[in-house]
C-alpha cells in the first residue's frame, strides 16, 4: 500500500532532505521524454536495452491483465528490449488497498476472501505462462504480483530468465500502511537478493521500499548495478527527484515502473527517459559504464552507522 505525498511520502522527504540538497547542486534534473533510444556507446555489444512498461491494470481481473501484460511485453521485445519490467501487483491489479481501506465489516470480509483467492504461487498458471513468454522472446522479465505461499501472501516481483527459468524473486519489505492492519497472512519480506543476468547485476525493490534510503543502499551493497522499482502508489515530480537521489547516492541505474509513470535514470541521477500511462519506454544502457568504480562507496564508514539497526525514531 502506498499513500500519496503527505502521509508515507513525508517520511522519505525528511530522510532524504540532505541528499536532495546535494543533488540539486550537483545533478540538474532532466527529462528525456519523447527522445529516441540513446546509444551511449558505438560498441553495440556493451548495450543492454531495458524497457519499463507503464501497464495500467484492472483490479481483480487477472485474465484481462495477463493479456495486456503479454501484449506490451511482446511490443517491448519487438523493439529490442532484453530486460523488461512491469509495475507492482500488475497481475491482479494491486488490490491490498481495497481490503485495508474497507470499513464495512461484511464487505471487508468478502474482500479478504477474494484477496486470498486471487493470490497465486510463483509456479501458478499465469506465472508459468509469463515464464514461457520470457522463454519465447529470449528476454529477462520482471513481473509484479500477489504471491501465495502456504497460508501467507506477499507483494512479490518475480524475475524470469530467457530460458523461462525463475531466476529469483523479491518480496516487498516495507509497507506504508504499517504491519498490523493488513489482510491475514499478508507478510513483509526479509531479504534484498541481487541477480546476475549475464551482463549486469539486478536488484529489486517495490514501491514504498524506495522511500526509506536503506533498501536501495542494501541492494547496492549486495552488488546491484541496476535497481528495478515496480510501483503502484505515489508518482510525479517529487517521486522523480527521489528516484534521482536513489540512483545518485547508490551509483546505480534506477528503473521506476508505475502504471502512470516510467523513469529510467542513470547512475549520476540524470533522467534518461520518462513515460506515462500504458506506454512502453525503452533505453539502451552501456553496461561497461556500470563496471566502473563506484565512488560513492569508497569513503564510507559503516562502523559509525550502528544506530541504523535500532528501532528508535528521531
Amino acid at each position: 500500500m502506498c499513500f500519496p505525498f503527505g502521509n508515507g511520502e513525508d517520511f522519505a522527504v525528511r530522510h532524504s532532505a540532505t541528499v536532495l540538497l546535494v543533488l540539486s547542486l550537483a545533478v540538474p534534473w532532466h527529462s528525456a521524454r519523447g527522445n529516441e533510444e540513446r546509444t551511449p556507446s558505438e560498441d553495440k555489444s556493451n548495450l543492454l536495452r531495458v524497457a519499463s512498461l507503464s501497464i495500467f491494470p484492472e483490479k481483480w481481473n487477472k485474465a484481462g491483465n495477463h493479456d495486456k501484460i503479454e501484449q506490451m511485453v511482446r511490443e517491448a521485445a519487438r523493439r529490442g528490449a532484453k530486460l523488461v519490467i512491469t509495475p507492482e501487483g500488475v497481475l491482479e491489479g494491486y488490490v491490498v488497498n481495497e481490503v485495508v481501506d474497507e470499513e464495512n465489516p461484511k464487505a471487508k470480509a468478502e474482500l479478504t476472501r477474494r484477496f486470498a483467492e486471487i493470490a497465486e504461487p510463483v509456479d501458478g498458471p499465469h506465472l508459468r505462462a509469463l515464464a514461457a513468454l520470457a522463454d519465447e522472446l529470449d528476454i529477462h522479465l520482471i513481473v509484479g504480483f500477489l504471491e501465495a505461499d502456504g497460508q501467507r501472501t506477499f507483494n512479490t516481483a518475480a524475475l524470469f530468465g530467457p530460458s523461462g527459468q525463475l531466476l529469483g524473486k523479491y518480496r516487498k519489505t516495507h509497507f506504508a500502511q504499517g504491519y498490523t492492519d493488513n489482510p491475514p497472512g499478508y507478510t513483509a519480506g526479509e531479504a534484498y537478493p541481487v541477480f546476475d543476468i549475464g551482463t549486469v547485476n539486478v536488484g529489486m525493490m517495490i514501491c514504498f521500499d524506495r522511500q526509506p534510503p536503506e533498501p536501495a543502499r542494501q541492494l547496492a551493497l549486495n552488488g546491484a548495478e541496476i535497481i528495478a522499482c515496480p510501483s503502484y502508489g505515489g508518482r510525479g515530480a517529487w517521486n522523480t527527484r527521489l528516484m534521482q537521489v536513489r540512483a545518485y547516492e547508490n551509483d546505480a541505474y534506477v528503473i521506476f515502473t508505475h502504471p502512470e509513470q516510467s523513469l529510467i535514470i542513470d547512475r549520476h541521477g540524470e533522467v534518461l527517459k520518462e513515460g506515462s500511462k500504458d506506454q512502453v519506454v525503452l533505453q539502451d544502457i552501456d553496461v561497461s559504464d556500470l563496471k566502473k568504480t563506484r565512488a560513492s562507496f569508497t569513503n564510507r564508514r559503516p562502523e559509525t552507522y550502528g544506530n541504523l539497526l535500532e528501532r528508535s525514531h528521531p
